[in-house]
């Protein structure tokens, strides 16, 4: 009787070191420095933070035969969130800049894929003008066209 109970023992024993070993080697019970490191290795995406240019702009401009219009939306996107405030104080400084360059489009250009990135190409340098004279340079991130409608 004795025998027996040593025997299932030592079975038991033996079966739990294989498993052990094999969920080991397996890396399932792997130590927990490899897996800390893979997981410092990945960076943290940044916060984007985004500003509403609102009202939207609705702006006249020449087209070749009559006057045109123009209704547009943007958004601001930074990663720092102080540009936020920023841009809220200096509104009229940013509405006024973005009413200057809108004026100036050309319709045929804008109805092209081309035309409409050249024009958030020339919106985010004349947003990021106005955040480097009151807070610093190249705050801005991108800038989104949210709506624009032509007629």
């Amino acid at each position: 009787m004795k025998k027996m109970i040593l025997i299932g023992v030592g079975a038991l024993a033996l079966v739990g070191i294989s498993v052990g070993a094999s969920l080991f080697l397996t890396g399932v019970l792997a130590p927990e420095p490899q897996v800390a490191a893979a997981v410092e290795a990945e960076p943290e995406p940044e916060e984007v933070f985004y500003y509403n240019v609102q009202p939207e702009f609705v702006v006249n401009f020449q087209g070749k035969t009559r006057m045109k219009f123009l209704m547009i939306e943007m958004v601001v996107a930074t990663t720092d969130e102080k540009v936020l405030p920023i841009l809220s104080d200096h509104d009229p400084e940013v509405r006024n800049s973005l009413l200057m360059l809108l004026a100036e489009q050309d319709s045929d250009e804008l109805k092209t894929a081309e035309g409409k990135q050249a024009l958030r190409d020339a919106a985010m340098v004349r947003i990021d003008e106005v955040v480097t004279k009151h807070y610093r340079a190249e705050s801005v991130q991108d800038i989104f066209i949210t709506r624009l409608v032509m007629q």
